[in-house]
Parts: C-alpha cells; sequence; structure tokens
C-alpha cells in the first residue's frame, strides 16, 4: 500500500500489529510495541491539514487504511478510526488557535486522542447525559461526570468529551430518532488535567481486548473557554461529521472479514483443501461477501453527499454483519480446528462482533434509518 510517498507500511510494521494483536487479546490491555509502531507510523496525523504538519488524507484514502491496520490489529484500528474522527471535528469546528493548539501535537508529535461519550445507564443515542458543564466565576468551565467504554481512554494524551449543558441552553427541540442533543457540547481536556482520572485498567471485553477501552471520571476539571470545541446544534453536526464526509467504521469490519477470509484460505493451502467444490464455493462466498463490503464502504465517499449520512448508517450495519457472517463462515469450515479457544478466527470473531456495538451500534443505526423515512403516503403505482 503507497499512499502518496508519505508511508509505505513494511512487512515489519503489519508483524508488530499482528504479534500484538494475539498478545493483546491475551493480555487485554494495549500492546506496548504496536502501540508505538502507532505512534511513529505517522497514521494519527493522516487526516490533519498539511497547513499543521499533518499528510491531509481525505477519508478514502483513510478508509483504506484503516481497513489495512484492521486486517493486522483490530484494536489498532479501531483506536485510529475513532481518533481519526475527532481529527476531523477538530479542523472542521476548531478556532485558528485551537488548531495550532492541538493538531500539530497529533500530526508531528504522535499524541492520541480519545472520544468520552458514552455513560453508564446512558442510553446509545447520546440524548441524556450526567457529565455536565458548568461556567465557573473565572469564565470558564467546570466538568463533573464519568464515561465509560471509552476507547484508547487507559492510553489517550487528551479527550473529546461530551457533555450536558445547563438547562435552557438548548437551541433546537430534535423529533424522532436523533444522535446527541443541541443542548450539549464538546470539549477538548488533556489527560493530565487535574481532576481527570482514568484507571489503569482496561475493561475485560471479548473483542477489541487491545483498545485500551476503559473509564474516565472527571471530578471537578477546570478547563477554559479555549477548551470548548463546539455547543448548541453544532454538537449534532459534529457528532454526525464522520458520516457526512464517509469516514466509517465499517472500514474495520472489512479488515476483520479480509482477515477472516485469509485465514480460511491459509487453512485450505495447509490441508490441500482447494480441490473440494464445497470448500471452494464457501471461499468464494465469501470473498464476494468481503468484496461486497469494501465497495459499500468506498460508495461511500463517492456517491452523493447530500444522503451520506443515512448512506454511512446502512453501511456501518453491513459491513460489521458481513464481518460477523464471514467469521461465522469461515468457522465452520475449519472443523473442529475452528472451535479451539487458541485459534485466529475466535479473537477475529470476537473483534468482528464489539464492532456491532460501537457508536453508533447497530441497533441505534437502525433506528435512525427508520426514522427518516416519510410516513406521507407516496405515489400510487
Amino acid at each position: 500500500m503507497n499512499l502518496r510517498g508519505h508511508f509505505t507500511p513494511g512487512p515489519e510494521f503489519g508483524e508488530t500489529l499482528r504479534a500484538g494483536a494475539r498478545r493483546a487479546h491475551e493480555t487485554g490491555e494495549v500492546d506496548a510495541a504496536s502501540l508505538e509502531a502507532l505512534r511513529r507510523s505517522g497514521l494519527l496525523g493522516m487526516m490533519v491539514h498539511e497547513d499543521h504538519g499533518g499528510w491531509g488524507y481525505p477519508p478514502a484514502t483513510a478508509n483504506t487504511v484503516i481497513e489495512a491496520v484492521a486486517a493486522d490489529n483490530p484494536s489498532i484500528a479501531i483506536m485510529l478510526y475513532l481518533h481519526c474522527a475527532v481529527v476531523v471535528r477538530i479542523e472542521q469546528y476548531g478556532t485558528e488557535a485551537q488548531k495550532k493548539h492541538w493538531l500539530p501535537r497529533v500530526a508531528r508529535g504522535g499524541e492520541l486522542v480519545a472520544s468520552a461519550w458514552s455513560e453508564p445507564g446512558s442510553t446509545a443515542d447520546k440524548r441524556s447525559l450526567s457529565t455536565t458543564a458548568q461556567r465557573d466565576t473565572a469564565g470558564g468551565w467546570e466538568i463533573k461526570g464519568g464515561k465509560t467504554f471509552s476507547t484508547s481512554a487507559t492510553v489517550a494524551d487528551f479527550f473529546i468529551v461530551l457533555v450536558q449543558l445547563p438547562a435552557g441552553t438548548e437551541t433546537a427541540h430534535a423529533t424522532g430518532p436523533t444522535y446527541g442533543g443541541s443542548d450539549q457540547a464538546l470539549f477538548l481536556v488533556e489527560a493530565a488535567a487535574p481532576g481527570v482520572q482514568v484507571p489503569p485498567g482496561a475493561l475485560d471485553m471479548a473483542g477489541m481486548r487491545g483498545s485500551g477501552t476503559g473509564m474516565v471520571q472527571f471530578q471537578d476539571v477546570t478547563v477554559a473557554e479555549s477548551n470548548l470545541l463546539c455547543s448548541g446544534s453544532a454538537t449534532t453536526e459534529a457528532i454526525q461529521l464522520p458520516h457526512r464526509l464517509g469516514l466509517t467504521l465499517g472500514a474495520v469490519s472489512v479488515g476483520l472479514a479480509q482477515a477472516a477470509h485469509e485465514t480460511a484460505l491459509g487453512h485450505a493451502r495447509d490441508r490441500g483443501l482447494f480441490g473440494e467444490p464445497r470448500f471452494q464455493r464457501q471461499l468464494a462466498s465469501t470473498e464476494i461477501a468481503v468484496r461486497s463490503a469494501r465497495a459499500a464502504v468506498r460508495d461511500l465517499t463517492t456517491g452523493p453527499a447530500d444522503d451520506r449520512v443515512l448512506r454511512a448508517y446502512c453501511v456501518k450495519v453491513f459491513a460489521s454483519e458481513t464481518g460477523e457472517t464471514v467469521c461465522g463462515t469461515v468457522r465452520g469450515l475449519l472443523g473442529s480446528a475452528g472451535y479451539l479457544q487458541a485459534h485466529e478466527i475466535n479473537r477475529i470473531s470476537h473483534d468482528a462482533e464489539a464492532v456491532t456495538h460501537m457508536g453508533p451500534p447497530t441497533h441505534l443505526c437502525l433506528d435512525l434509518i427508520a426514522g427518516r423515512w416519510d410516513p406521507a403516503p407516496g405515489p400510487d403505482r
């Protein structure tokens, strides 16, 4: 993969990620060698504009990179995807001062940003939050609350934090399924800021075990006005921005499906099964599935922009379900070998399932898709 001359991942990069994926699945923690390889690669700055030291990759190229990383190490890929989703929000909604402060740190310093959005007991649509931001007497903000299932939390350098604003600040009342609310805001907060507490251990998850997913507590964290990225109606726009651009979590699912397909191919080579018609047909079906999901991901950045958010939800559901389906097919092809706990297909399968629960989760995507249907009767046919 040669990407505009900036970064050509050699065999050692992929080998580091693959070995790290296996170690992380055993330990349940971020693999240090894989994370260091990611920081040194420059990929954390791939969507930062060249003016701020990045590569300026468009979403289509970023999706291709994320897919390739996911085929080797899905946990690192999910960290990279969510990091890029924050980067594009800073590019779109940040002031010039904010861009000059945060983006070079990412592009030149290899710093990693995490999203702190989900909360214990809150709904997937993020419309009801207990984490709040209140004005303080100095003109800044005081953030209080806690977040959970924050990918990269245990190793992030700073966070983008979704908070509820004081009552009466909403600018619009949403009807039907939405993602986030206009009475909310997004802040950029240093991981080392006083009052930010991140438990050292990641959550003991079944999949994406090397993603550093954990909890973050904000105990009376004071930040300046300059840490406010956006508020009001811009918050819901910012939440959906990656989808509007065509940057998609579906790329991770495609990489996982590709890894599962290649696992089946390797099994067939080792066992001399390419001559068996049943095995050939099943391999053909998994290749078709991978290619179809990849085409759907690519279509996001080439098709019309006016319905891209809706299509992004469709692609997320389709790609994540494809990942799970391909893993299931491959496990069946492997026979008894596929049911050994240590087999790679089980790690890949757990990671593929995890994507269906990541924001927006599949059930919320379906609600958001259905909520856009026009109840008015259509033309007679």
